[in-house]
């Protein structure tokens, strides 16, 4: 999928705006080399002030990656940057779901969540020196109907704390999901075949754009 910008990757210092092992490792099986660098970003935008949950998470997503870039960008302004901001969301109906507070809340959003569709957003934003591209995936998740004891013995497992909406579909949570309408790894926090496709696209425009300006010095 990177194939054709392979050579442009391989000269930048790409980074993931964020401190998720599991986002990192999912951008290292597609073969980049990528390094973790938490944003400082105060998460403290109101999801009421845009029309849809998309905008929302995607505006997130890019002040993560605004301000990694900004940070890096001024300590080592010779260094090629590629900062990569995620943000998921989960919704059922108006109400939002992220991290649960406590194993109570995450109880009470489980609990919520059964038997019901719920539905994945995840946001993505791309930040490099000479331009930006940012993007959402959305996928729908259907829960089995589930216990008291199901919920209670998946949120003493521990995996439900740290995970929007209370829940992990690549571990023991994927046991209580009956089926999916969409992309996988949205539901994981990235995105990866649209990730990739947005960065060769961000990148070839790059490409294209030196190029051109090469040609019009010369001539």
């Amino acid at each position: 999928m990177l194939a054709t910008v392979k050579h442009l990757l391989a000269q930048k210092r790409i980074v993931l705006a964020s401190s998720s092992p599991r986002r990192q490792e999912l951008i290292k099986s597609i073969g980049l080399n990528i390094e973790l660098c938490p944003s400082n970003f105060e998460e403290n935008l109101d999801y009421h002030d845009f029309k849809e949950f998309a905008g929302f998470v995607e505006a997130t997503a890019d002040g993560k990656a605004e301000e990694v870039y900004q940070r890096l960008h001024a300590a080592d302004p010779s260094s090629d940057l590629l900062v990569i901001g995620a943000d998921t969301m989960v919704t059922l109906g108006d109400e939002v779901y992220g991290k649960p507070k406590d194993a109570a809340d995450a109880v009470r959003m489980l609990t919520n969540l059964s038997g019901k569709c719920n539905r994945t957003h995840t946001g993505i934003a791309l930040r490099h020196s000479k331009g930006s591209r940012h993007f959402t995936e959305t996928t729908d998740v259907y829960f089995g109907e589930l216990s008291k004891e199901q919920i209670q013995d998946y949120v003493d497992s521990g995996e439900p704390l740290d995970k929007a909406g209370a829940y992990g579909i690549q571990g023991i949570g994927g046991s209580l999901i009956a089926k999916i309408e969409g992309d996988y790894y949205c539901v994981m926090g990235l995105p990866l075949h649209r990730l990739c496709k947005e960065i060769c696209a961000l990148l070839e425009e790059t490409e294209n754009g030196c190029s051109a300006e090469k040609k019009s010095r010369k001539e």
